[in-house]
């Protein structure tokens, strides 16, 4: 009975270690970018570890970074997020192997007009184009191109 127990509780330690372990942790960041006109970009990162493992290789981490337009009264009119997935721990260098652009608007005198996202090294790139409308015709446009970057040891920034 000893021996089957000693047997039962080794071979659960050695499983134990050696298996690929999964987690999920999110971190929100917020910071606040004023233009001159009074209205701002609040810019909001949020990570997900998707997977990692015991070997000390590789893991994936995939993150958002979302930049929102606000009036100057404070009401929010668009968005752009752009969301990426990236392997690190791996030598140098993160890697991004997937990006993409989502964008909402919150007002109906503001469309998205344009939409893109890329991928270059470690960093994932959206950009939109936030248009402001009255009586039908666009009157104002704004640009706006939010990066994502993966650290060497997975943090997103």
């Amino acid at each position: 009975m000893n021996k089957l127990l000693c047997l039962l509780l080794s071979l659960s330690i050695f499983f134990g270690f050696t298996t690929t372990t999964y987690a999920t942790e999110y971190t929100v960041h917020d910071f606040i970018e004023y233009l001159e006109d009074g209205s701002y970009f609040t810019v909001t990162v949020t990570t997900n570890h998707t997977s990692g493992s015991a070997a000390p290789f590789s893991a994936t981490r995939s993150g958002s970074k979302t930049t929102t337009y606000h009036s100057s009264s404070g009401s929010k009119l668009w968005s752009v997020t752009v969301t990426g997935t990236f392997t690190y721990g791996t030598g140098s260098q993160a890697a991004c192997i997937k990006s993409t652009v989502s964008s909402n608007t919150y007002s109906t005198f503001w469309k998205i007009t344009n939409s893109s996202a890329s991928k270059i090294g470690n960093s994932a790139s959206a950009a939109a184009t936030g248009t402001q409308y009255r009586n039908s015709a666009p009157i104002d446009s704004i640009t706006k191109t939010v990066t994502l970057t993966c650290s060497v040891n997975g943090t997103l920034s």
